[in-house]
Order: structure tokens, then sequence, then C-alpha cells
């Protein structure tokens, strides 16, 4: 905001035609999906160039639709990929409890714990190894609040393929393919405006 240039000109021009293509799009949430939420949760990893700080991304659903959602750069440099992914899994388990919480309030029990999905191995590994060794003693003692979680059982910490990581939408730049793609995973429709509640394609759904 403070000496802005033409690349910046260029990136607000790049979101308005994005929003533009988008403003008949809107989350739809199946009427028959099971109530239960579940998660995903991806890392950039020292996607800054200018200090090395990764970005954390993740998306939860209630049923067939996303309800909530965070794009946000890491307070700290992580030393690894698995240290990034591991800070990024923690950020997402401390957004389960408050929707945990915010469900409760609804009325709605949940008798499962909250699944969270993880294209990396490695912080899934971490979240559910009992032992501090070399490799993890400098973490900060917060970011180990998603293997409490994990060992309470509150939270399943699961691997999923890169390839249906739809948080991935929230931390690098993807394809138009991939963008259609996962704006479809997360329940992202286009709606019929003149008609109050009819969704396009609607015979496709369930």
């Amino acid at each position: 905001m403070q000496t802005p240039r033409k690349p910046h000109l260029d990136v607000v021009r790049h979101i308005l035609r994005y929003i533009k293509h988008i403003l008949k799009c809107g989350i739809f949430c199946e009427a028959k999906s099971q109530l239960q939420i579940h998660g995903y949760t991806d890392v950039d990893g020292a996607g800054n160039v200018s200090n090395r700080r990764s970005t954390s991304g993740f998306m939860f659903f209630f049923g067939s639709g996303a309800i909530s959602w965070s794009s946000k750069k890491q307070q700290t440099v992580a030393l690894s990929s698995i240290e990034a992914e591991y800070i990024g899994a923690t950020i997402a388990a401390c957004e389960v409890v408050w929707l945990q919480k915010l469900v409760s309030n609804l009325g709605q029990l949940l008798d499962a714990p909250i699944v969270i999905y993880c294209d990396n191995i490695g912080s899934i590994l971490f979240a559910n190894n009992l032992v501090y060794h070399a490799r993890t003693k400098h973490i900060e003692v917060h970011y180990h609040f998603i293997r409490e979680k994990v060992l309470a059982k509150e939270i399943d910490h699961i691997h999923v393929n890169s390839e249906n990581q739809v948080a991935n939408i929230f931390t690098k730049a993807l394809g138009i393919d991939k963008v259609r793609k996962f704006r479809k995973m997360f329940g992202v429709l286009k709606v019929d405006l003149s008609l109050r509640g009819s969704v396009e394609n609607s015979s496709s759904i369930s």
C-alpha cells in the first residue's frame, strides 16, 4: 500500500477477473450428507522468498460443504518440510477445538474423532510418536498440541495423496484444471440466481 507498482496492479486485476468469473458460485450443502467434521491441511514449505517462512492452509467440512478455511503465513521459520507440515497440522487442530464447541452448541453430537488429511507422512509420524528426540526437541512446545489430540483420540491424522489434497488451493499456485477440481471437491457450484434455491446441474446431485 505504501509503494504500489505495476506488478501489484497486475495482481489486483487477476483477482478481480477471478471474482468476476465466480460471482454465480456458492457452497452447496446436501441435506442427506452425513453431519461429521473432517478437514485437510497443507503447507507451502519456505514459500516466502524474503524470509523463508511457510504458508499454512486448511479447510474443514461439515457434511458435504466447506465451513471453515484459512491461508496464513507461519510465525516461525521451519527447519524442514516435515516441521512446517507439523506446525500447519497444529494450527488446524486448534481450529478443530473451536469447531467442536460450535457444533456442540448447535446440539450436534460428534461420535467419532475428527479426521485431518495431510499429504506429508513425516508429520503424521511425528504426531503419533511418543518419543521426543533430536529432530523434534527444537520445535516450540505449543506446536505439540496436535500430538496431544491424536493421542487422546480426538483427532485422526491421516495421509492423503497430493492429487486429492484440497488444501493445496490455499498454499500453492495451481493450474486451472486443479483449481476447478478442488473447487468442486469442497462444494462450490454455480447457482442460478433467477430461481431461489436452484442449482445448476442439480440432477447430478443425489
